[in-house]
């Protein structure tokens, strides 16, 4: 028994096809660079049918590129789509399924793929476009009836966009990678996994992972111990700490093989006021043991005496691998005002072995600006910096900064997560940090997460904050509609950066922000504005390049 025809419209990629939308404007043409991929979504509301083997089928054929790979879109169960009082620039604001996973659709010939329906309502097809293209033709059936034939406008700038000339850190959560597969620590099975997931960081953008020389003190209860993710064998003998690197050399091939070119390190004192040592393991007579951890404070003196012999020799290796200048230090992360005595303490003990090094941590007070060889700011506290002359030169979002600033939750607009990449063009700003690439654990590590069934880590914080990318079967990694997001954001930067080399930064600015007010909290556009403005941009080149 049929209730309601299928319908099928093309849409942007900044849209989220939740099971209820209602069709807004449809597709209007795609524009890039040479090298860039731009995406689109096949919506498709199919028929509700009665028996289940009477299902539609949607069947896609793209002609014009070859390249094409498609994906569905699958939905995931948001249980805190965000906190009381943040509504603007969001889809829900209740529990509810939502779109995000991109499950890979094999394909039955170049640009031919045919897809199920799962749920009740609307669904997505995410479609991937490698350009150059064009004269790219989509038809597509459900069942035997054709219900859409149309040319897509495809725009390609005829210069290839290089990558953006910012940095983009992503904090890489080994331990809970693990966990997730069920697989030991180091495991084969692990590395795998590692693999797929940094060349799926590097596609999104990422120039800088997170790198376990010891396992991070990060999001652990105090007193409390988070698997153990230490690269580095540490021996002591007589008061000399030796260093051995193979698990290290084999995460730095691997990193190069993906093309990630930076590497941050962990933060040599924990979480919120660097109050005390990290969980070091170190061998003494042959043993491995935890030598530091909770019960070890910032100014042990066997603790400090253990950074003047390690810092010298991370700097030393990291130097000859990436360049100090692509090398990352942190001290403590997110330090409030009254961590200011002790964060100085701690710092004081490590500061002259950092010299020359880059040292950046995420800061919310401008108060340690001085404290700190690079602030890394919350895009919510720029202007509490601004007051006092201070133009960040690195921003960071995370859980807090869910209200009128960009992010990346799975209940945002597209466009709340993709427009950071021009904002930070705009500024100035020369990197982005962001807390959790993949950490499939609930709030403070106390225990693992399912990615699939829990986006809100336990219900600590807004669906999708914790990770950006889904663990997939066979160790392999499915993307989200967020890293696409993401993605862009890098994108739109490249563009920018390299169209000021040719039209000027006034006329670039004057396409990208013609009404002067974006900013990290202002200038909010829809998701078509925002590509109209990327296509504007991506006109003015193309004009000038042919």
């Amino acid at each position: 028994m049929s209730l309601e025809s299928p319908r099928l419209v093309l849409v942007d990629s900044l849209t989220k096809v939740t099971p209820s939308w209602q069709p807004t404007a449809p597709l209007s043409g795609l524009s890039g660079w040479q090298g860039e991929t731009v995406s689109f979504q096949v919506a498709w509301r199919p028929q509700r049918t009665m028996p289940t083997r009477l299902r539609s089928t949607l069947r896609i054929e793209i002609d014009g590129c070859d390249q094409a790979e498609f994906f569905a879109v699958d939905l995931v169960p948001t249980q805190l789509p965000c906190f009381d009082g943040a509504s603007e620039g969001y889809i829900a604001t209740e529990a509810a399924m939502l779109p995000d996973v991109l499950r890979p659709l094999a394909t039955s010939a170049p640009g031919r793929i045919q897809v199920m329906p799962n749920h009740i309502g609307w669904h997505s097809v995410w479609v991937d476009l490698p350009l150059p293209c064009s004269d790219v033709r989509l038809r597509a059936w459900v069942n035997d009836e054709l219900l859409m034939d149309q040319e897509l406008d495809v725009l390609t700038v005829p210069r290839p966009l290089e990558p953006a000339r910012v940095s983009f850190a992503q904090w890489f959560h080994s331990d809970f990678l693990a966990a997730y597969y069920g697989v030991e620590m180091w495991s084969e099975e692990l590395w795998t996994a590692i693999e797929s997931q940094m060349v799926s960081a590097a596609r999104m953008g990422t120039t800088a992972l997170l790198t376990p020389v010891f396992t991070p003190p990060l999001d652990t209860a105090v007193g409390a111990t988070r698997p153990t993710a230490q690269l580095l064998d540490i021996s002591l003998e007589d008061g000399v700490y030796r260093f051995e690197t193979p698990r290290l050399d084999r995460w730095m091939q691997t990193l190069e093989r993906a093309g990630i070119r930076q590497v941050e390190l962990p933060h040599l004192f924990t979480q919120w006021g660097a109050k005390a040592a990290p969980q070091i393991h170190v061998s003494v007579d042959g043993v491995s043991r935890q030598m530091f951890g909770w019960d070890t404070p910032a100014s042990d003196p066997a603790y400090q005496e253990f950074l003047l012999q390690l810092v010298p020799f991370l700097k030393e290796y990291f130097d000859a691998r990436v360049g100090r200048e692509n090398t990352l230090y942190h001290l403590s992360d997110e330090p409030i005002l009254e961590h200011l005595e002790g964060y100085s303490t701690a710092r004081t003990a490590v500061w002259e072995s950092l010299e020359g090094c880059i040292v950046i941590d995420a800061l919310s007070h401008p108060e340690y600006n001085d404290l700190v060889g690079t602030p890394v700011v919350a895009n919510d506290a720029v202007p509490a910096f601004r007051e006092h002359g201070i133009e960040p030169s690195w921003v960071y979002y995370c859980v807090a900064q869910c209200v009128g600033v960009s992010n990346r939750f799975i209940a945002q607009d597209g466009v709340r997560t993709r427009a950071i990449g021009w904002q930070m063009y705009k500024a100035g700003a020369e990197g982005l940090l962001h807390w959790a690439f993949n950490f499939y654990a609930t709030e403070l590590s106390s225990r693992p997460a399912n990615p699939f069934a829990d986006t809100s880590a336990g219900g600590a914080f807004p669906g999708g904050d914790a990770f950006i990318v889904y663990p997939g079967p066979d160790f392999t990694t499915w993307e989200s509609q967020r890293h696409r997001l993401m993605a862009g954001a890098m994108a739109d930067i490249a563009a920018a950066q390299q169209a000021e080399q040719i039209l000027g930064r006034e006329r670039v600015l004057r396409l990208i922000d013609p009404d002067g007010d974006l900013d990290y909290a202002d200038g909010w556009v829809t998701n078509q504005e925002w590509l109209a403005r990327r296509r504007a941009l991506d006109e003015a080149v193309a004009a000038v390049s042919r």
